[in-house]
């Protein structure tokens, strides 16, 4: 509260309850001037400002938006409905989510926020929340796992081509785990991965050739093909190991 609000409503002379501030109380008016230099350019919301005001809204503008607040923050409905559905500016409400809301902005897209600290908006997930919602069921049932893809878009009433487009952009995990299979070491590995390496693996097993050389006569990457082997077959891999040192030591 400024020196004039407090003396309006106080019903006090302003200039005389300044002058009485500055001569019977110095420490306060030094204390507010500190406040008010280190809220220059720091404008957070329910704090001072370096004006000396705070920084929130008009009670008159809280009543204003209450309801389309209340939607935005409840249901996954866009701005744009909510205030067409509460008869309130979109360009207004916009601007009041951004001004006093932007965290709720921030969770609906899923980025962090903290308070008086720019956003990157960078990393905004492009998609509206009743998308997200739409597909939401889907995913989580998706995610129990024993379903696939095309299952899931049946049994939801959803397209298929439309999900799976969007578990591609909006849960990659999710989607690249789609069709693989567990290995008998508990792991998983997609289907065409062991078609593709299976005769160099063979080779791998039997003889003392390197990871690097089977990759180049192959033609795949041989980083890949060594985490291959690692990931699903380590005991192949130390059964290699302990074949190539036992032919060195008969070399």
């Amino acid at each position: 509260m400024t020196v004039q609000e407090a003396a309006e409503r106080c019903n006090v002379s302003y200039s005389g309850l300044e002058q009485h501030l500055i001569f019977y109380h110095k420490e306060l008016v030094e204390n507010r001037i500190k406040i008010r230099e280190r809220a220059v350019r720091q404008q957070r919301k329910g704090k001072i400002t370096g004006r000396g005001t705070l920084h929130a809204p008009t009670p008159e503008t809280i009543t204003k938006y209450a309801e389309a607040l209340h939607l935005y923050r409840t249901t996954p409905m866009s701005a744009r409905k909510i205030a067409k559905q509460t008869g309130v500016s979109i360009r207004g409400f916009y601007d009041y989510l951004q001004t006093w809301h932007k965290d709720l902005i921030c969770k609906r897209k899923g980025i962090p926020y903290e308070e008086g600290k720019p956003v990157d908006w960078s990393s905004v997930r492009k998609y509206n929340p009743t998308t997200a919602a739409k597909y939401a069921d889907a995913i989580a049932r998706l995610k129990e796992g024993g379903m696939t893809m095309a299952k899931a878009a049946e049994e939801f009433g959803l397209h298929p081509d439309c999900f799976r487009m969007y578990l591609k952009e909006h849960e990659p995990e999710l989607h690249a785990s789609l069709g693989m299979k567990k290995t008998e070491n508990g792991g998983i590995m997609a289907p065409h991965s062991m078609g593709k390496y299976a005769e160099a693996l063979q080779l791998y097993v039997t003889t003392t050739e390197s990871i690097k050389s089977l990759a180049r006569r192959f033609g795949f990457n041989d980083c890949s093909f060594g985490q291959f082997i690692r990931r699903h077959f380590p005991e192949l891999h130390e059964q290699h190991q302990k074949t190539v040192q036992q032919m060195k030591k008969t070399d």
